[in-house]
């Protein structure tokens, strides 16, 4: 009888591990519809949020890590916006305006390496990876 138990019991437990929110892989087809929202990373030594839009708008604020940055800078954040679009794993994102950051490149693109939901891991074209926490 005890090894029954036991038994439902690590069954119970393993079920209700895979139906955490953020356990269950995100369907390529739905990443479009689940990026919707905000998200917190970092980013080389930058905080990043991201905001994504359901009408396929985005805007970022980033923010500076460090010492001299986080004392000096007195809490300074730039802020990013424009479009985003999802084709497959790729995600891009077009620059319309940038506030108080230097933008070199107008689009960026990454690859999508992981996305559960409320976790997302994409790797950029300069090969860097970058984890986002739905907050």
């Amino acid at each position: 009888m005890t090894k029954k138990i036991s038994l439902l019991a690590l069954i119970f437990v393993f079920g209700l591990s895979s139906c955490a929110p953020d356990g269950a892989a995100v369907d390529e087809a739905q990443y479009a519809a689940k990026i919707v929202g905000d998200w917190q990373g970092t980013v080389a030594d930058v905080n990043e949020t991201i905001s994504f839009s359901a009408d396929g708008r985005f805007m970022s604020r980033v923010r500076r890590r460090g010492f001299i940055s986080n004392t000096l800078g007195q809490g300074t954040t730039d802020t990013i916006r424009g479009t985003w679009t999802i084709k497959g794993n790729v995600i891009s994102l077009n620059i319309d305006s940038a506030e108080d950051e230097n933008v070199v490149n107008k689009t960026a693109t990454s690859t999508i390496e992981m996305f559960k939901q409320n976790e997302l891991v994409v790797r950029s074209s300069r090969d860097e990876t970058s984890t986002f926490m739905r907050m």
